[in-house]
C-alpha cells in the first residue's frame, strides 16, 4: 500500500541531498510502518487514523527511545 508513497517520498529526499545514512533510517521505518499496516489489516492510506501512528510509534515491537525517536522523525 505504501509503496508508491515511499518510493516518492524517498526520491524526494536524494533529491533533497539528504544523507545516505538518513534515507536509509526512513527506509527501515516506512518498511515497519508498512508492515504495522499489514498486521491491523489496513489497505488504504486514508484508514490510517491518529490513533495508528500513535500505537506505530510508541508499542509495534517493543521500540527502544531512539527508535522511537527514529519513528517520530520519519512520520514528520
Amino acid at each position: 500500500m505504501l509503496h508508491y508513497y515511499r518510493k516518492q517520498f524517498l526520491d524526494y529526499c536524494q533529491q533533497a541531498d539528504f544523507s545516505v545514512r538518513s534515507i536509509q533510517a526512513l527506509t527501515i521505518r516506512l518498511n515497519e510502518l508498512a508492515n504495522f499496516l499489514k498486521t491491523q489489516r489496513i489497505r488504504s492510506v486514508k484508514r490510517v487514523r491518529y490513533r495508528h501512528l500513535i500505537d506505530f510509534t510508541a508499542d509495534y515491537n517493543t521500540p527502544s527511545i531512539h527508535v522511537a525517536k527514529s519513528r517520530v522523525w520519519t512520520l514528520r
